[in-house]
């Protein structure tokens, strides 16, 4: 070890990383202690070393007790080193060691101090980056201070730098593994994931290998065991805090910092008064501090947002899908499934051919079913929320059914307004279990009927709570207006649209209640009393209800298994199975044919089968990558051979190379005439809609990479823009507006004319890697494009 680093004289080794030594030092100059840490990156490159100065200069200027200050930056031997504050402690993840598992109020307590520290750096513009308990130190009062901002990067960068990744992989957000993201949200995820090891007083994400550990962290959701013994309200902090879509977490550490300070100091709720509404906020506070409400509401809320069936609205939803892995796969499934699969489609492999063969609605509807079903699962309390979500289901499908016999157009609105009618009796079932089963009580004792016991036991009724959430997540009038139950007595045949939505909404669910009740000759009697109540509604001349009601269990029951509920172990599907056969039909199958066929159909990988999606699939496996892309060449097949719009087929072609490769993103260019210039109008990736509006560059001579692409109709694959051998063909638009160090150019030309260009990307450089049977499939895709423009003009 040399004795000294400049003018700092090293006294001994504190600590060693795979880049890095730190070392007590003394300051000659200011007589004071100092901690010295020398960077060595086995890559030389004076770029790296100038970035990373400049960088700790900036962060030098952070002033925050509860940050560990750089006093100074320099270079040695070559490499960079940094001079920090020397502070007397030990690190947290010592602590956590010796600890193990950390008192809850301590722990809380402890990461708002970092949280506050975080924030101060945020408020700079410096984002952490690498932030873990390595990179905390607890001093003799044990208070920590937060260090090492080595690799902190600027806010307005936006993404991270071309090259390998930053950080610590047990640390790094979703967003960032997966679409190289960087942004005060990673920050957060770090913290969250600190909060939690301290609370388990173990490391929360742990592999066999960096890879292993990257892919439990981009794929993984986390869930603390049944018996941790937490506070829930802590528990939904902290799962908040790691929630695997930025969207749903805490959007700033100040956020997070409030969350666990008023969990640290809560401030007494206030009896509900003042009516209904002031109950609804009431309940509504309860059910923001479990982990599942934000991350729910802000997925649906985002759907809702998203309407009618325009391109853009299109392009949003598939986008807003594509994002979760395990959503794409259970949609492309049902979509696969009998109840959905339409003669002649074939078998679908993107959301784009979805959305072309069902229907906008119709996509949506089973995303946001999905979504319900995916969020409200609670080990505690599984069985009675499998029993209510699939009597929400089943009335869905029953108004669905209903509206195909009674010619109506609005199948997807019967659906979806079914399906959400009984909204407060879920949620009240999954937020609320103790509440709710003080209900069940009140109602088998009979010391009242349930409306009563609801209003005893909340305050206001189901439907006024079901109404008061789908407000708070956006859902259109017609859907809340169906959600308010009708009136006693007959009921009179609908004169509006919004009254037959609602007349079905409200009869599918009083047949579903009726279908739960456990005595035959009292299920007969209340289906008769309730066909006969919406006589006048529905005329029975229409349909044949058993008829109606059985197609609509063998729909349940195809749907159950895609979503992996075996229909047969509930209570619900046992009395349903009884229904289906108290007439002599047939429909039904035991456990054992029910999951045997379930397996076949999922090992078959055909109808219901697991279709791949991004570069893991649902289960976090890696997919193969020809499969995915022979799927898509075989979608865009099916909707040739109809009467295609262009923009359908070749939003297909771009969401089928960006899920096999998994690029970061996928713009489609398309030729303007009148102006001689190739210019961005589409595609799937984060940021995308901005990054079509710079992508325009001339089709005119100029000496770069995107006139030889065009002019010779070359696919080209750019492994690094950095590369000396390539960098001045690299124009400057696409280095000013694109954040990106590798991509692929795919023109479309007719008669050696360019028309359109393909454009995909990766942030690091040597990212795309595409075989030649890979490279062989993707221009297929591109010349079916070719062919889809030729068709159309």
């Amino acid at each position: 070890m040399t004795n000294a680093i400049g003018r700092f004289e090293l006294q001994r080794e504190l600590g060693r990383g795979a880049q890095s030594v730190v070392f007590l030092a003394f300051d000659p100059q200011l007589e004071r202690e100092v901690a010295v840490k020398t960077v060595h990156f086995s890559e030389k490159r004076a770029a790296m070393g100038e970035a990373l100065l400049a960088e700790a200069r900036s962060v030098s200027r952070l002033r925050h007790p509860g940050i560990v200050p750089i006093f100074e930056a320099g270079e040695f031997a070559g490499d960079p080193y940094l001079v920090f504050e020397y502070v007397p402690g030990e690190s947290l993840a010592r602590f956590m060691k010796r600890e193990g598992v950390v008192e809850p109020a301590r722990a809380a307590g402890l990461m708002v101090r970092i949280l506050a520290a975080i924030a101060a750096a945020h408020a700079e513009g410096v984002i952490h980056r690498d932030l873990k308990p390595g990179n905390v130190l607890m001093d003799g009062g044990g208070t920590p201070r937060v260090m090492d901002f080595g690799i902190a990067r600027r806010l307005a960068g936006g993404k991270g730098v071309a090259g390998a990744f930053s950080g610590t992989p047990a640390y790094m957000a979703p967003e960032y593994i997966l679409e190289r993201e960087v942004s005060a949200r990673g920050d957060v995820f770090a913290a969250g994931v600190i909060l939690v090891e301290m609370l388990l007083g173990r490391r929360l994400f742990v592999g066999d290998d960096i890879d292993a550990v990257m892919r439990k962290v981009a794929t993984e959701s986390v869930v603390l065991p049944d018996d941790c013994g937490l506070d829930e309200r802590l528990v939904g902090i902290a799962l908040r805090a790691v929630s695997r879509d930025p969207a749903t977490r805490y959007q700033t550490a100040t956020e997070f910092e409030q969350a666990l300070q008023g969990w640290l100091a809560p401030l007494e709720e206030a009896p509900p008064s003042g009516g209904s509404q002031s109950t609804v906020e009431f309940l509504l506070r309860r059910m923001r501090h479990k982990s599942d409400f934000p991350a729910l509401s802000e997925s649906v809320g985002a759907i809702n947002r998203i309407a009618g069936s325009e391109s853009e609205s299109i392009n949003k939803l598939s986008s807003l899908i594509l994002r979760d892995f395990s959503l794409t796969n259970k949609l492309l499934r049902l979509v696969n499934s009998v109840y959905y699969h339409q003669a002649g489609a074939g078998n679908i492999s993107t959301i784009s051919r979805a959305v072309l063969v069902l229907g906008f609605d119709a996509v949506r509807n089973i995303a946001i079913t999905v979504l319900l079903f995916e969020h409200l699962q609670n080990k505690h309390n599984a069985s009675q929320l499998k029993e209510a979500f699939l009597r929400a289901n089943l009335a869905a499908l029953l108004a669905r059914e209903l509206a195909v016999r009674l010619r109506s157009r609005d199948l997807e609105q019967a659906y979806i307004c079914s399906m959400f009618h009984g909204l407060g009796r879920l949620l009240s079932q999954f937020y609320f279990p103790d509440e709710s089963e003080e209900i069940r009580r009140l109602v088998t004792q009979k010391e009242c009927g349930e409306d009563a016991a609801v209003h005893r036991v909340l305050g206001i009724s189901f439907d006024e709570l079901g109404v008061g959430i789908a407000r708070s997540w956006g859902f259109p009038a017609l859907i809340v207006d169906s959600m308010h139950r009708l009136p006693t007595g007959a009921v009179r045949k609908p004169a509006t649209n919004e009254e037959r939505l609602r007349v079905l909404a409200g009869f599918s669910n009083e047949i579903c209640s009726a279908l739960a009740l456990v005595d035959p000759e009292q299920r007969e009697r209340e289906l008769q009393c309730t066909a006969a109540r919406f006589g006048d509604a529905l005329p029975a001349a229409e349909f044949d209800l058993r008829e109606t009601v059985n197609a609509s269990i063998e729909q349940l029951t195809d749907f159950s298994r895609i979503i992996r509920i075996n229909l047969h172990q509930t209570q619900f599907g046992q009395q349903l199975k009884k229904f289906s056969r108290s007439k002599g039909t047939a429909h039904g199958e035991d456990e054992d044919e029910g999951a045997a066929s379930e397996a076949a159909a999922v090992s078959k990988g055909g109808s219901g089968g697991t279709i791949p999606s991004g570069v893991f699939d649902a289960d976090g496996l890696r997919v193969d990558t020809e499969t995915v892309l022979s799927a898509g060449i075989q979608d865009i097949s099916n909707t040739l051979v109809e009467d295609f719009k262009l923009n359908d087929v070749l939003r297909i072609i771009l969401e089928t190379m960006y899920r096999a490769i998994g690029f970061r993103r996928v713009l489609l260019c398309i030729r303007d005439a009148r102006s001689n210039t190739m210019q961005g109008r589409f595609g799937l990736g984060p940021e995308v809609s901005e990054l079509a509006r710079k992508f325009c560059f001339p089709l005119s001579f100029t000496p770069d990479i995107f006139h030889v692409a065009t002019s010779k109709g070359a696919d080209i694959l750019i492994s690094d823009v950095n590369d000396p051998g390539i960098a001045d063909r690299i124009p400057g638009w696409f280095r000013d507006s694109v954040q990106a160090s590798t991509f692929v150019l795919l023109p479309l030309t007719i008669k050696q004319k360019p028309v359109a260009l393909i454009y995909a990307d990766k942030d690091h450089a040597g990212e795309i890697v595409i075989s030649e049977r890979e490279l062989s499939l993707l221009k297929t895709l591109r010349n079916q494009a070719v062919l889809a423009i030729k068709q159309s003009s």
